[in-house]
């Protein structure tokens, strides 16, 4: 953005330059090319005014002298004309015959007794010789006329001289404003910049960034003030709806499990034919539970900033795969690990696992006497990806996007246990850790769950006295020294 307010700068300039240095540099091409007209015309006046008692004695030539001295002490060229045009007397007899349209121009208006026209501005592009004409006068006949035809290279040489002073004022000038904008610029854009960062990061979810006032522009100070209002409104007002939801969660559940007791305890005393209602009560109750649950969850969830430490995520996903073995058993499912060596990445502690065991526990929810499949890679981007796939009926791809919304459940899914929120949460947690989560189909058919994480590089290995993890495909392996983190 610095660039193109410094490009909008210097082109305002640059357009009054051009305002003010174009009509200047016109004005002194114009100007030279008179003051070569009125000093010719002079000369011309004056060689006319000799060859008038020249051409009364028909003895031209004794004007010779005078003309060839002129000639060589200006370098221009002189001719004198009859009444009939023919050239009695030149300074270069050799160029005689080589008259431009201007010369004959000039001519003929000299012999109708006029003095000629003012010739074109003489520009760099446009550097024919100056042809100036007086007639020759016998009384008040015209005897004959006088031409002086002056080379314009004196004349383009001081203009093109001007015309690169112009240019090098100008871009003089365009350097000072580019000098002068860049500390400006900086001044402008530095509260800029500090509320796009801020903006940037309220966006990511950090609800308290807040941009420094710092100095600027008032205009752009008082809008960074009002931004730090706003995000302070929209972090209050998040954490009390958060705040809300966790304390209605809490205090539901005391009168939700006395309930559940007192509906328990009915069972003793009903008839047969109230038994199935008091089940589908019970139920109900159990279903109410466990959405209680899941929002306080998510609202933990949302508020929890607990410092970041070093996981392995193989290991990780190993240490679930083994507490989720038992359940796999009893549903008939196998459950599978792909993926070789160690993958760093930084989360809160037990975030991971809490990500894991809701994936798993959809996927073996769904696969009954199937396959789930587990792997663990590094892909482009320094990214560690960990995904989860089952070959359970799946999801449509429309439907994907929206299964980790909250409480969204599919239409074929609303007698299944579960409250909704198991993948909103996890998606959630993973967002804490800088990464995402992806809901797709699995080919020929299942479900997917994707993960991706930043990878935190791999740094020496540590001593030998610090045992930091277990070893992962026969090798051992160790979190990078990483300040302020505790290793899992």
């Amino acid at each position: 953005m610095r660039r193109r307010l410094i490009a909008l700068f210097l082109g305002l300039v640059a357009l009054v330059l051009l305002a003010v240095e174009v009509p200047l540099a016109a004005g002194y091409a114009q100007a030279r090319t008179q003051e070569l007209l009125i000093d010719r015309t002079g000369d011309t006046a004056r060689l006319a005014r000799l060859a008038a008692p020249a051409l009364a004695r028909d003895a031209v030539e004794t004007l010779e002298p005078e003309v060839q001295a002129y000639a060589r002490l200006y370098g221009i060229r002189v001719e004198v004309h009859g009444i009939d045009g023919e050239v009695l007397l030149s300074s270069a007899p050799g160029r005689a015959s080589s008259a431009t349209e201007s010369q004959e121009q000039a001519l003929a208006q000299a012999l109708a007794g006029r003095r000629s026209s003012p010739p074109q501005t003489v520009l760099p592009w446009r550097a024919s010789p100056v042809a100036v004409a007086e007639p020759v006068l016998r009384g008040s006949e015209v005897a004959g006329a006088v031409v002086t035809v002056s080379p314009a290279g004196q004349v383009v040489r001081d203009v093109v001289l001007y015309w690169a002073l112009l240019v090098g004022a100008g871009l003089l000038v365009l350097g000072l404003v580019a000098v002068a904008t860049w500390p400006l610029s900086r001044w402008i854009l530095r509260p800029v910049r500090r509320l796009d960062d801020a903006v940037h990061t309220l966006t990511t979810g950090d609800l308290d960034a807040r941009a420094e006032v710092g100095h600027g522009p008032p205009e752009l100070r008082r809008l960074i003030t009002d931004f730090n209002r706003m995000a302070e409104g929209i972090r209050t007002s998040s954490a009390q709806q958060r705040a809300l939801v966790a304390d209605v969660s809490h205090q539901l559940r005391n009168p939700l499990t006395a309930l559940q007791l007192r509906v328990d305890a009915l069972e003793t005393g009903l008839v047969p034919e109230a038994r199935a209602d008091h089940r589908l009560a019970m139920e109900e109750i159990q279903r109410l539970t466990q959405v209680l649950d899941d929002t306080l969850a998510m609202a933990r969830a949302q508020e929890d900033r607990s410092a970041m430490v070093a996981v392995d995520v193989r290991e990780c996903v190993r240490e679930r795969l083994r507490m989720w073995s038992d359940a796999a058993e009893a549903g008939g499912t196998e459950m599978q690990l792909a993926g070789d060596g160690s993958s760093w990445v930084l989360a809160p502690a037990g975030v991971l696992e809490q990500v894991l065991d809701a994936v798993l526990h959809n996927a073996l929810r769904f696969t009954p006497g199937g396959t789930v499949g587990v792997s663990v890679d590094l892909v482009a981007g320094g990214q560690v990806e960990l995904r989860v796939a089952d070959d359970g009926p799946g999801l449509p791809p429309e439907q994907c996007a929206a299964a980790t919304r909250r409480f969204w459940r599919g239409a074929d899914q609303q007698n299944v246990p579960g409250s909704g929120l198991g993948l909103a949460i996890a998606s959630t947690l993973v967002e804490r850790c800088g990464g995402a989560l992806a809901v797709r189909p699995a080919r020929p058919h299942g479900l997917q769950v994707v993960i991706r994480l930043p990878r935190l590089e791999m740094a020496a290995p540590a001593p030998a006295d610090r045992t930091v993890g277990q070893p992962v495909s026969g090798t051992s392996a160790h979190p990078p020294r990483t300040p302020g983190l505790a290793a899992r």
